[in-house]
């Protein structure tokens, strides 16, 4: 594995990369509030040694990346009733800016085209990377996310407090694992949430620095962005859609919508699956990436550097 901090889109962004050098890009784009040790580590390794140059990077306002400071004009609840109603929400950024973010990364290591693969708010930046840059987009892989319609199914009452109730206070690493396997409990499915693995990611996150104010960024961001759905009519690239089908956070509908608004778009609902990555799902989820990636340009020379 590398690490290293890159300049993009006036930011600096910090990522980590496996497997071999040459091979063809798979870049993750993790989701709100989320570090790139959110990704599974066997998830990573699963698509590294199937010969991917695995790449995963923090977001803006997350981990080892850079944090925007800027005033807020509002607070998430009253920024969520203007977006329901379809008023302009106001935001330090949008989810366009994310993807100009990946783009710079790309940039910046040298990638032309990359397949990507991104969860809940990362699948909607993913989603818009293939939209709005089809030739830099080889596929795209969209993991509990949506289109962003104010008209699919809110999340569950108990989710959705995860997102925008008051914070309470953490000041030792093993509070804020326990906060996390709490809040992880509310957003699990049915399945083995993989306590062992969750409690590392907490611990790892805390050891890397956190940033609460960075959640009510990228939350007035997805909202700031609005609907993707007509945008996402012009993505021509291999396009899957997996979901859990118990996600209390963004519903099951969310990602039938997406299917539905990608041209040729392939989903999968799999049982039993929260907003959440769990051990059992991630050699299913490994092989429905792979396929996906495998379905690019069959007998086309792939070009991966700039």
């Amino acid at each position: 594995m590398a690490t290293g901090t890159v300049h993009s889109n006036g930011i600096e962004l910090f990522y980590e990369t496996r497997g071999p050098e040459d091979g063809v890009p798979l870049i993750f784009v993790m989701g709100l509030s989320a570090q790139l040790v959110f990704w599974p580590e066997g998830l990573l390794d699963a698509l590294a040694n199937r010969g991917y140059r695995v790449i995963a990077f923090d977001n803006r306002d997350a981990g080892k990346s850079s944090y925007i400071r800027k005033p807020f004009k509002y607070g998430p609840m009253q920024a969520m009733l203007r977006y329901m109603v379809g008023a302009r929400v106001h935001a330090p950024y949008t989810l366009d800016d994310l993807v100009a973010d990946t783009f710079g990364l790309m940039d910046a290591l040298g990638i032309e085209r990359a397949h990507l693969v991104g969860a809940s708010m990362g699948g909607m930046v993913v989603q818009l990377a293939a939209a709005t840059h089809p030739g830099r987009v080889l596929s795209i892989t969209s993991i509990m996310s949506s289109t962003n319609s104010q008209l699919l199914p809110p999340p569950k009452p108990a989710a959705l407090k995860t997102l925008v109730a008051p914070r309470v206070k953490i000041e030792t690493v093993d509070q804020y694992v326990a906060f996390g396997l709490d809040m992880m409990a509310k957003l699990g499915g049915t399945l083995d949430p993989g306590r062992d693995e969750l409690e590392n990611m907490f611990r790892r996150s805390w050891e890397r620095g956190l940033n609460p104010r960075g959640v009510r960024n990228q939350f007035l961001a997805i909202l700031a962005t609005g609907n993707l759905t007509k945008r996402l009519k012009r993505v021509r690239c291999p396009a899957q859609v997996i979901h859990g089908g118990a996600d209390p956070l963004i519903r099951p509908a969310g990602g039938k919508a997406s299917a539905r608004a990608i041209p040729g778009a392939r989903l999968a609902i799999l049982k039993g699956m929260g907003h959440d990555i769990p051990p059992t799902v991630q050699p299913r989820i490994a092989d429905l990436i792979d396929a996906n990636c495998q379905r690019v340009g069959e007998g086309e020379t792939v070009v991966v550097g700039a």
